[in-house]
């Protein structure tokens, strides 16, 4: 295997494609996890649309978690319908744009990756924690950290108390979730409980406010402008 990543990083990218493409899933799946995600964008990017919705569809979720992180917000939407989520599902409107941090992490290891990584999230107030398979197995806020003593491990600040959304939840289901948590912000999961994504609030409020604005225009003999 590692000979052949070696050469596989050594072809030109048109190259790299096609062969990608030829390959048994459990191949593109190695791959994937072993290259820098920057080629492994170009890759998933450049591959035709059938090849791409295939690999999507074979990839178990931690693959598909990281693929997610590192594509573009239009490819990312692509790629969630991709993945063949109900049209009104969770799994439509999820973002990577949320912190978690390793259970077997210190405190102070973990603050310094929420300096490094909150600028570019939706929401710090609820730092998610994952194993090393990036499996959800906590939320933690933020206060609980700050006040944490730097050298505990973080599995020894978890109460293992959270609540999360399955990707194939429908919208309407998580909102009354979010209203009934008094959350802004929740965290999304798969089949096998790897953590995909984040929902917020205000997400899924747009989508709701959106349907239901075609809904009434549809009633009322209205077209939508535009």
């Amino acid at each position: 295997h590692e000979t052949g990543l070696v050469l596989f990083r050594l072809l030109p990218k048109e190259e790299a494609v096609k062969v990608f493409a030829q390959l048994e899933a459990a191949d593109q799946e190695q791959l994937l996890a072993n290259l820098g995600s920057q080629r492994a964008k170009q890759i998933v990017l450049d591959l035709p649309p059938d090849d791409r919705t295939e690999l999507f569809g074979d990839l178990p979720g931690n693959v598909t978690q990281k693929l997610l992180n590192i594509l573009p917000a239009p490819e990312r939407r692509e790629a969630l319908a991709l993945l063949c989520y109900p049209e009104r599902s969770v799994g439509r409107l999820m973002t990577p744009d949320y912190v978690a941090v390793k259970s077997f992490w210190t405190v102070d290891q973990a603050l310094e990756h929420i300096r490094r990584m909150g600028k570019d999230a939706e929401t710090i107030d609820i730092i998610y924690v994952v194993d090393s398979g990036w499996h959800l197995a906590d939320s933690i806020p933020l206060r609980k950290l700050i006040l944490a003593d730097p050298h505990q491990k973080i599995e020894e600040v978890m109460d293992y108390k959270y609540i999360s959304l399955h990707a194939d939840q429908d919208q309407e289901e998580a909102v009354k979730i979010m209203r009934d948590s008094d959350l802004t912000a929740l965290p999304v999961t798969d089949h096998q409980q790897v953590l995909m994504g984040i929902v917020t609030v205000d997400d899924i409020l747009d989508i709701l406010e959106e349907e239901t604005t075609e809904d009434f225009q549809k009633v009322a003999g209205v077209s939508p402008v535009g």
